[in-house]
């Protein structure tokens, strides 16, 4: 998938209020990932995992980890894979940011 744009982000904040928009775009920029950051962490850290610890595959770290990227076969994919991953990342945690916001209903103040 492509990544997250500024378009989705004005569809997911569609019908906030400007406190709400305010607020997701404050937690948002918090939460979200670089994509470029991470793929150059995957090109000098990828092989102990440390790429995918940062976008939330514990799984895949570990496993990375503890074989050395698979003797440093997932560490090549994951040059090709992990910028997508970020996204899928970026994207999951920017639904799960809005949905907070509108679940806390319009005269929210913080979270």
């Amino acid at each position: 998938m492509a990544e997250f744009s500024v378009a989705e982000q004005m569809q997911l904040t569609e019908g906030m209020t400007e406190q709400q928009k305010f607020l997701f775009q404050a937690q948002y920029g918090a939460e979200r990932k670089d994509r470029v950051r991470i793929l150059v962490i995957s090109v000098f850290l990828g092989a102990f995992g440390i790429d995918r610890f940062l976008v939330g595959d514990i799984g895949l770290g570990l496993l990375k980890l503890l074989t050395g990227g698979l003797l440093g076969i997932l560490w090549l994919v994951d040059i090709f894979l992990i910028m997508g991953r970020v996204d899928d990342f970026n994207r999951t945690k920017a639904h799960e940011i809005a949905m907070t916001i509108r679940m806390s209903g319009p005269g929210v103040q913080a979270f």
